[in-house]
């Protein structure tokens, strides 16, 4: 998130993009979220993230955008995770389980802590 914060205060408007591009890429990966496993989910996760980077401002900041936009999609400010919390938990084992590279799994890990997913174990 560092590298976001950064880009922001050096006016790097783009960011907004990239969640917007982002949110619109969790729809397909967390489809059938309720018949895969994690396992499953993390080669999905796994695959996707070369799209995240290419998409999503390059490295480093695709992977960021990657590790913390999968929580942002399931959640509301208004509403929390809902239904979705189970959701979030198992986005978080599965980005664990996944190949994606340490800035994604330590962004997603971060996510993960912020919108207090381990409660919905």
């Amino acid at each position: 998130m560092q590298e976001i914060l950064e880009e922001l205060k050096k006016g790097n408007a783009s960011i907004v993009d990239y969640f917007v591009e982002a949110d619109k890429k969790w729809p397909e990966l967390l489809s059938f979220i309720d018949n895969i496993t994690a396992e499953e989910l993390a080669r999905k996760l796994t695959e996707a993230k070369l799209e995240f980077e290419r998409d999503c401002g390059g490295n480093p900041l695709g992977k960021t955008v990657m590790g913390w936009s999968g929580f942002a999609h399931l959640y509301s400010c208004q509403v929390g995770f809902e239904e979705n919390g189970s959701y979030a938990y198992k986005l978080a084992q599965a980005f664990e389980k996944s190949m994606c590279s340490m800035e994604v799994k330590l962004a997603a890990e971060h996510g993960a802590q912020v919108y207090s997913v381990n409660r919905y174990a």
